[in-house]
């Protein structure tokens, strides 16, 4: 005598999933960005799960960030690269009775600036 549980045992559950092209993965997923749509809902209409939606929709996003963070080359341009830094300078000005001295100096040779200072101010 056979039970209910030998029955089940027999019967092979077939393992085959369902496949979509990617005209219809398009298709639901253009329906789910629709305002005021639940993505719930078009799943419902499709015969679809809708975590199996949401996986569709990451995917898409997913490729679409991928396509706009590509690499993209940028030719500068001679002018744009050439970029003068003019040299520092330490400016003194000393009062004096007949006018103001003036003394500009290269601030790679401040060392020398100060003792030219020293000398002039004994």
């Amino acid at each position: 005598m056979d039970t209910i549980f030998s029955l089940f045992k027999r019967t092979p559950m077939p393992q085959e999933r369902r496949s979509y092209s990617k005209s219809f993965k398009a298709q639901v997923i253009a329906e789910c960005a629709q305002p005021d749509t639940s993505i719930a809902n078009v799943a419902l209409t499709h015969n679809l799960n809708a975590n199996l939606v949401h996986k569709w929709i990451r995917a898409h996003v997913q490729k679409a960030l991928a396509l706009q963070t590509a690499f993209i080359p940028v030719k500068a341009s001679p002018s744009a690269a050439v970029h003068q830094v003019l040299p520092a300078t330490i400016r003194i000005e000393v009062p004096h009775s007949k006018g103001v001295v003036v003394v500009s100096w290269p601030a790679e040779n401040a060392a020398a600036c100060s003792a030219f200072l020293r000398d002039l101010l004994r």
